[in-house]
């Protein structure tokens, strides 16, 4: 199953959400690739590999993406982690979407790369941390995957980046079919009234679409105190009841059609 965590809006927890979800599709037996097609790198740097970040010997995404003779090459830019393999991001992404600006088939060449280098056979779940923009690399992920889980903060400022990101999902859907909203997963959920109300909201707005789920992440700094190891909550030597709501994601996602 191929998988595209986005939402445009920063601080919505898409690097926390991709890295703890792998993590628990890891403890559940499966093979997973985490893809950082965010020029940030946060993921990356989650996974304790910023040195790879500005490596000036390594290729990434940047240099394999606008080039159609490599696009069975995506081995060559996984690195493995503990828990997960790992295709890094580079600084040199900064500058991908100028690159893929004026290429043919600018928004499939993720999925060429995934197709061409027969990723679905090496992987069980391959998940793309997306960029914090609808730009064309996010493009590339939803287009690839044909799956989307949204990250967003219990907060009223999610809901126009959601209401736009829909707007996002179904202008690619006319162009190169169906994307499945998987599930929303609501972060750093407090316990105060816009945060109850925004649980009800994104309940009202997700839970009518077919097969999908709404899950919550409490805040918890073991949370962050793994992001800093460079592990999931699972690798991390502090127990959390988050760990139970990670693997609840894990197993709706191994009972979702066609995964």
């Amino acid at each position: 199953m191929r998988l595209g965590v986005t939402n445009q809006k920063g601080g919505a927890g898409k690097t926390t959400t991709t890295l703890n979800v792998a993590g628990a599709l890891n403890q559940r037996g499966h093979d997973v690739l985490v893809i950082d097609l965010d020029p940030q790198g946060h993921a990356t740097e989650g996974l304790g590999f910023e040195d790879l970040y500005d490596d000036p010997d390594r290729d990434s995404l940047f240099d394999v993406l606008p080039d159609l003779d490599r696009m069975g090459d995506l081995e060559q830019l996984v690195v493995e982690h503990q828990e997960v393999d790992v295709v890094p991001s580079h600084e040199r992404m900064i500058n991908a979407e100028d690159e893929l600006a004026n290429v043919m088939k600018r928004e499939e060449r993720l999925n060429m790369l995934f197709d061409e280098s027969d990723a679905d056979q090496r992987w069980d779940y391959i998940l793309v941390d997306c960029p914090p923009n609808l730009g064309v690399l996010t493009d590339n992920a939803i287009v690839a995957t044909g799956n989307v889980l949204i990250p967003a903060q219990a907060k009223s400022t999610s809901i126009r980046a959601i209401e736009l990101l829909f707007k996002q999902l179904r202008s690619i859907e006319s162009a190169f079919g169906d994307v499945d909203e998987v599930g929303l997963v609501a972060n750093e959920v407090g316990v105060d009234g816009e945060a109850e109300e925004m649980m009800e909201w994104f309940k009202d707005v997700f839970e009518d679409r077919e097969n999908c789920e709404v899950f919550e992440i409490r805040k918890r700094v073991a949370l962050q105190r793994a992001w800093n190891a460079g592990v999931s909550i699972f690798e991390h030597d502090e127990d959390s009841d988050m760990e139970e709501v990670y693997l609840d994601v894990a197993r709706h996602l191994e009972e979702y059609p066609n995964a």
